[in-house]
């Protein structure tokens, strides 16, 4: 007997999981796009700086952050969306859908650095520069996955089954 499942066939969760990327890549565009903005204002208002630097430099800071985010989308995500079966994603709820989707993207991150250097790690003399991208990691992987999971619940609907 067919179940609700057996229609979303490797191809389609990943097809679902890179639809979940662009989304969390979306949102940390506007994400730093919004900030830039406001930096902006900020150094107009006080006759400072070059304001006119800020979205250009966040345009190229986010192309860096998507080619980072794709290779993480590689290493973790599609894996993810490969070996775990749908119906036990589709089950989670959604605040334990965010919480996964947060993990994830520091996994992913810790991978890439781990790989990039050789399985050393080493520590930054500022938090910032530490924190950041982990923290913009989270953002991109808990909206990733949090548009992922909706898609395989509608699918799973659309196709008549509960």
């Amino acid at each position: 007997m067919a179940t609700k499942f057996d229609r979303l066939n490797p191809l389609k969760r990943l097809a679902y999981a890179f639809i979940g990327l662009l989304a969390g890549d979306a949102m940390l565009l506007l994400y730093l796009l919004q900030n830039a903005l406001r930096e902006r204002a900020s150094l107009l208002a006080v006759h400072m700086g070059e304001p006119a630097r800020q979205i250009p430099f966040a345009l190229d800071f986010f192309v860096i952050c998507a080619m980072f985010s794709f290779v993480g989308w590689l290493f973790v995500g599609l894996p993810t969306a490969l070996f775990f079966p749908a119906r036990s994603i589709t089950r989670l709820s959604w605040p334990l859908t965010l919480v996964v989707g947060g993990v994830i993207g520091p996994v992913a991150l810790l991978a890439i650095f781990l790989l990039h250097d050789h399985g050393h790690i080493y520590l930054s003399s500022s938090i910032a520069e530490t924190v950041t991208p982990y923290a913009y990691s989270i953002l991109v992987s808990a909206v990733s996955f949090a548009v992922y999971v909706a898609l395989l619940r509608r699918q799973a609907r659309r196709d008549h089954i509960s």
